[in-house]
């Protein structure tokens, strides 16, 4: 991993960062708006659902607009997990050449965290496509396995995200 700490060069990192920042924001902002047609719930309450009765609720309040509004946020949650992984991973790449020793060891590895963040994103959508394409009776294991999926993600990218923003703000992005 130490190899990270001098490839790819500080400036491919900022282009990196630059291009997925933009496709990122977009990206949520598209999520952001068909968020708003799956009031009261949203979908991150839906990767959290966890059980058949929970879900169940959710699809009731949504009815079929809801369902298909919650089909479109997780197609477009493809393309999203395949860009917020490089922004983290350049940011936290960024940080870590800026601390010093183990720090930045450890920021090699928290950088590539968010790659895997995105491997169990897609693991989750797909259990949560099958449990709304089974809206009538959702199986309490894919909710259950998407919950644990969700989490994991975001600790992760949680993780990133905060070694990122701390150990930057500490040693000033060198």
């Amino acid at each position: 991993m130490r190899v990270l700490l001098t490839s790819p060069s500080k400036k491919v990192l900022l282009l990196i960062a630059a291009i997925s920042a933009v496709l990122t924001t977009a990206l949520a902002w598209k999520l952001l708006a068909i968020d708003h047609e799956l009031k009261p719930y949203t979908i991150v309450s839906y990767e959290f659902a966890g059980s058949t009765e929970r879900a169940t609720q959710m699809f009731s309040a949504w009815g079929e607009a809801g369902r298909e509004a919650a089909r479109e946020s997780l197609r477009y949650d493809v393309p999203y997990l395949l860009v917020y992984p490089f922004l983290f991973f350049a940011l936290t790449l960024l940080a870590a050449r800026s601390a010093p020793g183990k720090l930045a060891l450890l920021g090699t590895w928290l950088a590539v965290a968010p790659f895997a963040a995105a491997v169990f994103d897609a693991l989750e959508d797909l259990a949560l496509w099958r449990a709304l394409d089974q809206f009538q009776q959702p199986p309490g294991s894919l909710l259950q396995f998407a919950a644990i999926a969700a989490g994991v993600k975001f600790l992760l990218l949680g993780a990133s995200g905060l070694y990122a923003l701390v150990v930057g703000c500490l040693y000033r992005w060198r």
